[in-house]
């Protein structure tokens, strides 16, 4: 069995690291000496420990690990998930102390009596609205840590933070935000996600939504960390993505397809979104079949 530790992942001062897995690949068991948080986002799989056989694993769910437990991977398909690596001492030397937060035993805190024992790693599962809210916070974090501005490693620290007090309200409560006023929100987000390869215009989105034009920028960012056309943009760059890596069509087939009249401008919107052309990022990722 495989113990890692954090030296050997990441060796900046800063606390924590994350990794992107597309795909991840079948992993023995192993255990390491901080914190990791699992986001699955899409494919399915079977998380194994050393006391169980496995859980299956599928979209939106959740998996805690803690300092010294043990667990892999098998029998995944297109496994598509992110890892954030916490150290210790993020949670011990946090001015926050998040540890009197109620869920933070169960999910991150390591208990010195039963440091190895796998049968307590957490796994629970967001619903769509719950993991675009992670998957914003993640994606501010990436940004941050990409640009490096002055202040990155406060502010991503702090979007983590904020990553980790949600995930807690989550378990505490599965049905954290309360959706029971937001149906109209739920169906508008629905409505762009349907038709994001066409041309929507705010005028549509006030008419199928019933709100105003306010009311819609305000509910969009809420809920899926993004405006309403930039929320639009990243469905058909998502689109987009699977068609480089599962279909052989050409480019400009997949430009029209996810929503664009012209391909060149396509290549710019999807290398500004991946930092990679389309072109370059099939060559890297596109799946034998």
């Amino acid at each position: 069995m495989n113990r890692l530790v954090s030296q050997r992942i990441w060796s900046e001062d800063i606390t924590w690291h994350f990794e992107f897995r597309n795909p991840q690949v079948p992993y023995p068991l192993h255990s390491h000496n901080f914190n990791e948080i699992v986001i699955v986002f899409s494919g399915t799989g079977t998380h194994i420990t050393s006391e169980s056989d496995g859980t299956q694993l599928k979209t939106g769910d959740i998996i805690c690990v803690k300092p010294g437990q043990v667990h892999g991977y098998k029998d995944l398909d297109n496994l598509v998930l992110t890892n954030l690596l916490i150290k210790p001492n993020f949670f011990s030397d946090n001015e926050l102390d998040l540890s009197n937060l109620p869920g933070f035993s169960k999910l991150f805190q390591q208990d010195k009596f039963n440091s190895t024992d796998s049968s307590d790693i957490t796994i629970f599962n967001l619903n769509n609205m719950q993991l675009f809210e992670v998957q914003a916070l993640i994606e501010s974090m990436q940004e941050e840590v990409n640009n490096m501005h002055m202040g990155w490693e406060v502010t991503s620290t702090a979007f983590l933070t904020q990553l980790i007090i949600l995930l807690m309200r989550i378990y505490d409560n599965p049905n954290y935000p309360d959706m029971s006023n937001k149906n109209g929100a739920a169906k508008l987000i629905k409505y762009v996600e349907k038709n994001f390869n066409k041309n929507l215009t705010m005028k549509d989105l006030i008419e199928h939504g019933n709100m105003s034009e306010s009311t819609i920028l305000r509910t969009f960012k809420r809920i899926t960390g993004y405006p309403p056309f930039e929320y639009q943009m990243r469905q058909r760059m998502y689109a987009a993505i699977d068609k480089l890596i599962y279909t052989d069509w050409d480019i400009t087939h997949i430009a029209y397809d996810v929503g664009f009249n012209d391909s060149n401008y396509f290549s710019r919107c999807f290398k500004k979104f991946i930092n990679m052309t389309p072109r370059d990022y099939r060559a890297k990722y596109k799946t034998e079949r």
